[in-house]
């Protein structure tokens, strides 16, 4: 991780740093298979037919947040279907910007250490 710069994605100018990622929030497909076919021939043998297109995914878990703190990042990552996403990939021990889209977008309003806070629920971003 010497290439590493203290943030594991950063859409526009947020490093989502306030509250901090944590390692286990974060993982990285950075080359998703694509299956369109698959069976078995008369010998049994499997036979799967892939895309060529093999895209990055990434999977994000935050951390409770403040009400605050969950706006922020809503708003940046709703800004848009299709964001321009910089991430850590581990495998390469670089940095990289893709185009990727959301799933859907969640969250849980809850009480956490007697204070209203909000449980951003884990999505998805994937290449476009």
């Amino acid at each position: 991780m010497s290439n590493f710069k203290g943030y594991y994605m950063k859409i526009n100018d947020c490093t989502f740093n306030d509250p901090p990622m944590s390692r286990e929030g974060f993982k990285v497909s950075p080359k998703l298979v694509q299956v369109t076919d698959a069976g078995r021939v008369a010998s049994g043998k499997l036979i799967i037919k892939e895309l060529p297109h093999k895209p990055a995914k990434l999977e994000i878990q935050f951390p409770v947040m403040t009400e605050e703190q969950y706006r922020k990042y809503y708003n940046i990552i709703s800004s848009s279907m299709y964001l321009q996403v910089e991430f850590y990939d581990e495998t390469t021990d670089s940095y990289t910007t893709r185009t990727m889209y959301h799933t859907n977008l969640t969250y849980t309003p809850i009480k956490y250490q007697g204070r209203e806070m909000v449980r951003f629920e884990p999505f998805s971003l994937i290449e476009h």
